[in-house]
C-alpha cells in the first residue's frame, strides 16, 4: 500500500469516527486498516496520530450560558426563578448521561449556580437557613449558602455550586463536600470535580444543596491562616436631618454570598456599586479607615464566615451629609491595605433619585 493510499484511508476512517454514534459506541480505530510492516517510510508522525484520535473525552463543552433570573422578594426573602431552559445538545446527544458529553449548563448571574439539564426546564430556588447544630454533630462547617432548588420537570442532573476557595486551599483533597438535605435527613456527596470556581456534583433528586467543609481539615488549615475569596459591599443609609450625619454600612462577606440576599436585608438603603473583590483570612482582624468619617465602629473585628441569613454590617462609617465622595480602605492586622475604593456618598438628588452608581434597595 502506497503512502498516499494509507493517508487517504486514515482520512476516511477519521471521518467515519466523527459521525459514528448510532450504536452508542465511539470507535478509536478501524479494524480493516492494516499497515504493511515493511513500509517504513510513512509520513505520519506520532504527533499526527494524536491529532487523529477522535474520542468523546476529547470533546470540550462550551462555557455555560449565563441567564438573569426573575427575582421575587417577600419579607426580605429572595426567590429566584430561572428562564425556561431550552435543551442544547453539544454532540453525541444520546450520550448525555456520561460526564464530559452532555448538554451545556446554564449559569445564574445572581447566585453563580450552574444547572445542567437533560430536558427543557424552569427552576425555582432560594437560600434557606443552615441547621448548624446538625452540621456540627456531623463534623462539618458551612462553606456557603444552602440553596433549596425546585424543578417540577426533574430535569437537573448535575449542579455546579460556586465556592470561595483560593488555589492554595484547593490542593487539600477532601476539604469540600456537598451536603444534600431532604425531609429524610442529611447526606454528603463527594464532588465529581472541583474547578477554580465551582464544585460539581451529580444530582440524585432536587431538594437543598450547599457546600460544607470537613471541620477536622479546616482546623488544620486555620493553624496556617485560611484565606478565602471575599467581597466588600457598601450600603448608604438615608441621612438624619437633625444630626446632619449619614451611615455607610460596610459588609465583608465570602464571595459566594449572592448580592441580592444582602440587598433584601437593606431596605431603603442605597447600594453603591464599586469593585468588590478582596482576599480575606478567617479569624484575622480587620479595620476600616475613612479620613472624612466622624466615627467608624467597631474599631476592629475578626473576619467570620457569614453565610446568612441576617447579613448584618461588618462596619458602620458615620459621615457628614455635606460631602460627595470619600475613600474607604480595609486593612488587615498587619496594617496592609486589602481593599480600597473611592465612594460616591452624595445620596439622592433633590428630586429623590439616587445618584449613579448607587442603586436604591426597595
Amino acid at each position: 500500500m502506497t503512502d498516499a493510499l494509507v493517508k487517504d484511508k486514515i482520512k476516511e476512517d477519521v471521518q467515519l469516527l466523527e459521525y459514528e454514534d448510532s450504536n452508542d459506541q465511539i470507535l478509536h480505530g478501524h479494524s480493516d486498516l492494516k499497515l504493511d510492516p515493511n513500509d517504513t517510510k510513512l509520513d505520519v508522525s506520532e504527533d499526527d496520530t494524536k491529532k487523529l484520535d477522535v474520542s468523546e473525552d476529547n470533546i470540550k463543552l462550551k462555557p455555560p450560558s449565563s441567564f438573569r433570573p426573575e427575582l421575587q422578594t417577600e419579607s426580605a426573602q429572595v426567590s429566584y426563578r430561572s428562564i425556561p431552559f431550552p435543551l442544547i445538545h453539544q454532540r453525541f446527544p444520546h450520550r448525555h448521561k456520561k460526564r464530559g458529553n452532555k448538554e451545556s449548563g446554564f449559569e445564574c448571574s445572581s447566585t453563580g449556580l450552574v444547572f445542567v439539564v437533560d430536558k427543557e426546564a424552569e427552576l425555582l430556588y432560594r437560600t434557606v437557613q443552615w441547621d448548624n447544630s446538625l452540621l456540627q454533630s456531623a463534623g462539618k462547617t458551612p462553606a456557603g449558602p444552602l440553596f433549596n432548588i425546585q424543578c417540577p420537570e426533574a430535569a437537573v442532573w448535575e449542579l455546579h455550586l460556586p465556592h470561595r476557595e483560593t488555589k492554595d486551599a484547593l490542593i487539600h483533597e477532601g476539604l469540600l463536600l456537598v451536603v444534600h438535605v431532604t425531609e429524610d435527613g442529611m447526606s454528603f456527596l463527594n464532588p465529581l470535580e472541583i474547578t477554580d470556581t465551582h464544585v460539581i456534583v451529580k444530582v440524585p433528586h432536587l431538594s437543598s444543596f450547599g457546600l460544607v467543609w470537613v471541620s477536622e481539615m479546616l482546623g488544620r488549615l486555620w493553624n496556617y491562616m485560611k484565606p478565602v475569596s471575599g467581597q466588600a459591599f457598601l450600603f448608604l443609609r438615608p441621612p438624619n436631618p437633625k444630626t446632619q450625619k449619614q451611615n455607610l454600612n460596610v459588609f465583608l462577606l465570602p464571595s459566594n454570598v449572592p448580592l441580592e440576599e444582602v440587598k433584601a436585608k437593606q431596605q431603603n438603603s442605597l447600594f453603591i456599586e464599586v469593585p468588590s473583590y478582596c482576599r480575606l483570612i478567617i479569624n484575622q482582624s480587620y479595620t476600616v479607615h475613612c479620613v472624612k468619617a466622624h466615627k467608624v465602629q467597631p474599631k476592629k473585628i475578626e473576619f467570620d464566615l457569614d453565610v446568612g441569613p441576617n447579613y448584618l454590617p461588618t462596619f458602620q462609617i458615620r459621615l457628614p451629609t455635606n460631602i460627595e465622595e470619600a475613600t474607604v480602605t480595609v486593612r488587615d492586622q498587619t496594617d496592609t491595605d486589602v481593599w480600597e475604593s473611592e465612594v460616591d456618598v452624595s445620596g439622592p438628588d433633590p428630586a429623590g433619585t439616587p445618584s449613579a452608581p448607587a442603586q436604591r434597595v426597595q
